[in-house]
């Protein structure tokens, strides 16, 4: 950065800061009184939306009480605002769920089966926008602690958007987030403003790499998943040679896909940089790419990006490539349709629940819930240690909507609760009397690893029906070989772990209902790889997530495919 440039990005820092403190503040003195904050929040959205048309149907105007919202508007899912969203998407019509302006449809990566368009108002974008300023803050205090002012931070969340028939703008929630913080990206971030937009119909993993080497001031990565910030890094570890040459000559490789005037208007940006080049080769010429990041940017100091539960592997290698010298900040518990939750510390994995993001209820799913009867609780009832599924509503117009999230409470800060996500609902194994979720895998996965004496980098579970018994096929991608001592128990060795954490799947190896797992080890690279092609298929690499539940036949196909030794 010249002289004029760092001034810039030192103001810009120190105010976002200063914004993200207040920020930070207000959120921990809200936690202190939750239960007023709920009811001040629901109240509020039920008066703005009273004369909506979703209003009127549910009489929004007759509902006084926490009990009666509860009592008069019932659950929902997507298929009940449907119609609804088609109608602003194709014809621009407002004023259906929500009296503010849907200003961007939020397009789901489709777990489930469906892409579902999201609303979004300015209303509901507030809190993003807040906790973003909070893990700046965060930064900041990193920063200080380094003795350092400022620095770029490099963003790798995209922002690929259209338009529909009714003139809203749609696309990935990274792209509506991007769209409203182009000032901070020019000023804060190492990656050229022309790139954004593009998405995946370039080699965006190229560019983002090319101008983080490039950057040697770069303090920080903001990131939606550490899995985008792991495959940056071995993208950047495999390519470091053809990284170095385009950045000591000012050039683009010829073989990046890049369009004609994209890559002429880069080319104009990219100097020649012999020096940074050669900074770059000795970083990687010291044999290991443990503490690589250091290596090439000294002043790294915070990592923002979700690395707990299924994306915890991923923290681990990062934190590999780190070498201890990095914080990370875990950022926030969210989804297209709302903001949940957020991270307030660095090093905590942790979520604050976040009252004035929406109203929320809880449907207890380790007791019986009969929905007839039982009221759902409310942030301020939860337990300590149980689990919970999620109902929103939103501030953009969704109503008791049931994502099929289920989180557990790990501790309260004031009122709120404290809590970590644990599994999605339709994504489990559940097949005779075995309910496998996320939460018992990543553990399982944690014990097995300490007990082979091999890394596992990624992994993901298929229940294999063509035999009887059913067994559970697990694939890994390990960090090296498992030792030939321990290659006989592999199978076991994982049945045993995954037994510890899941009672039924011991049981039920014991009575024969189901058969010994068999584990398949991967080549290297290739969880990177289907992460590479799913973000190709018109996917943002923002919405790529773990895979961990093998439930399609091109997944299985894909995988199996990549099979290098079989453990059975």
């Amino acid at each position: 950065m010249n002289t004029l440039d760092r001034l810039k990005n030192r103001a810009i820092l120190n105010a976002v800061s200063a914004y993200g403190g207040i920020c930070r503040r207000s959120y921990l003195n809200a936690a202190k009184r939750t239960d007023r904050v709920e009811k001040k929040v629901l109240s509020g959205i039920l008066r703005r939306n009273a004369d909506t048309e979703f209003g009127i149907k549910n009489r929004f105007r007759d509902i006084r009480t926490i009990e009666d919202y509860q009592d008069t508007v019932p659950f929902s899912v997507y298929s009940d605002y449907a119609d609804y969203l088609d109608r602003t998407a194709m014809r621009g019509e407002q004023n259906l769920i929500t009296s503010d302006r849907i200003s961007f449809l939020a397009d789901t990566s489709g777990t489930t089966g469906i892409t579902k368009h999201i609303p979004v108002v300015p209303r509901s974008y507030a809190p993003y926008l807040g906790c973003m300023a909070m893990y700046f803050n965060l930064l900041k205090k990193e920063l200080k602690t380094r003795g350092l002012r400022g620095g770029k931070v490099l963003n790798t969340i995209e922002s690929e958007s259209s338009v529909t028939p009714g003139g809203i703008r749609q696309g990935f929630i990274s792209a509506f987030v991007v769209g409203n913080s182009r000032f901070l990206i020019e000023n804060a971030t190492c990656l050229p403003l022309e790139v954004l937009g593009y998405g995946a119909t370039i080699d965006m993993k190229y560019i983002k790499a090319r101008c983080a080497l490039a950057e040697a001031e770069l303090v920080g990565a903001v990131s939606a998943f550490m899995s985008t910030v792991t495959d940056l890094m071995y993208y950047i570890t495999e390519n470091h040679e053809m990284l170095e040459r385009d950045i000591a000559s000012g050039g683009i490789d010829a073989s990046i896909n890049i369009p004609p005037e994209l890559r002429a208007s880069l080319r104009r940006r990219f100097k020649p940089d012999p020096e940074r080049a050669e900074a770059i080769r000795r970083a990687f010429s010291c044999g290991t790419h443990e503490g690589l990041v250091p290596r090439l940017w000294p002043g790294m100091s915070l990592i923002v990006a979700i690395g707990t539960g299924e994306f915890a592997p991923f923290a681990e290698k990062m934190r590999y490539y780190c070498g201890g010298r990095v914080k990370f900040c875990y950022s926030m518990y969210c989804a297209s349709e709302s903001l949940f939750a957020s991270a307030v510390n660095v090093e905590d994995e942790n979520y604050l629940m976040l009252a004035h993001a929406g109203f929320f209820e809880f449907i207890p799913v380790d007791d019986e819930f009969d929905e007839n009867t039982m009221r759902p609780l409310l942030l301020h009832e939860l337990e300590v240690g149980k689990h919970y599924e999620v109902v929103v509503t939103s501030l953009a117009g969704l109503y008791r909507y049931r994502i099929n999230d289920v989180i557990v409470v790990t501790g309260y800060e004031g009122k709120s609760p404290l809590i970590r996500f644990a599994y999605r609902k339709n994504q489990l194994i559940n097949i005779t009397g075995i309910k496998l979720t996320a939460e018992h895998i990543t553990n399982a996965i944690a014990g097995f690893e300490k007990r082979i004496g091999v890394k596992v980098l990624d992994y993901s579970l298929y229940p294999d029906l063509s035999r009887a018994p059913w067994r559970i096929q697990a694939f890994m991608e390990l960090d090296g070989e498992i030792p030939s001592e321990m290659q006989s128990s592999v199978p076991s060795v994982f049945d045993e772990e995954l037994s510890k954490v899941n009672a039924e799947h011991g049981h039920m190896l014991k009575i024969g209902e189901s058969s010994p797992s068999v584990v398949c080890t991967v080549a290297r690279g290739s969880y990177e790889r289907y992460r590479a092609e799913r973000a190709k298929q018109k996917l943002s690499g923002n919405q790529v997530k773990a895979v961990r539940y093998i439930d399609t036949p091109d997944k299985l196909e894909y995988f199996n495919s990549c099979v290098e030794k079989v453990y059975e």
